[in-house]
């Protein structure tokens, strides 16, 4: 199950009729915020994790590509998603933060929407990549595959991580390789 309640199958309900997908704007942080804690809390775990990932790519600021969406549903912030900026062998790239919906808004198509727009964002800036660490057999759906084959890298999860993705576009070509780092990991060391 991803953050937005699609099965990895990706099965989900019929898409939300009056759905907008927009730049956030300066008041929206804070419902923001609690669509991250809502989407990644459970019985056995809290949100702290993707909470700081926002907050600390939002401190070092994102790139300048402006990837970074919220999905409004029936007039309220319903979902979230960010490219937070990184380091790949020297060169920067993108990385998607929490791909985040709201409990109530899940499986009716908003993570679909705002992956969908972030990636054409994205592709619209010729970069040549994208990375995340999520389900392969969600994130597939997206293009996404493995990074081990590409030798790429997240050393936080491990050479060769099943979960580390990347998503190619037309500028992509084999030399973006080596050890990815966020912008904020290497701001707090």
């Amino acid at each position: 199950m991803t953050a937005d309640g699609t099965s990895p199958s990706g099965n989900s309900a019929p898409q939300l009729e009056g759905l907008i997908i927009r730049a956030p704007e300066r008041g929206d942080r804070d419902d923001i915020l609690g669509v991250v804690r809502d989407a990644f809390s459970r019985d056995e775990r809290d949100a702290s994790e993707e909470l700081d990932i926002v907050l600390s790519t939002w401190e070092v600021g994102t790139a300048p590509y402006h990837l970074e969406f919220v999905a409004v549903a029936d007039g309220i912030i319903a979902g979230h998603v960010l490219a937070a900026p990184g380091d790949l062998g020297g060169r920067e790239v993108v990385a998607v933060a929490p791909l985040a919906v709201s409990p109530p808004f899940q499986r009716r198509g908003i993570g679909r929407s705002l992956m969908t727009r972030l990636l054409h964002g994205a592709e619209a800036a010729d970069l040549p990549l994208v990375v995340l660490l999520g389900l392969p057999a969600y994130y597939g759906q997206f293009g996404f595959e493995p990074s081990g084959p590409l030798g790429i890298c997240y050393p936080t999860v491990g050479e060769d991580n099943p979960h580390f993705l990347v998503r190619r576009f037309a500028s992509y070509d084999p030399s973006y390789r080596g050890d990815f780092t966020y912008r904020w990991e290497t701001a707090q060391g």
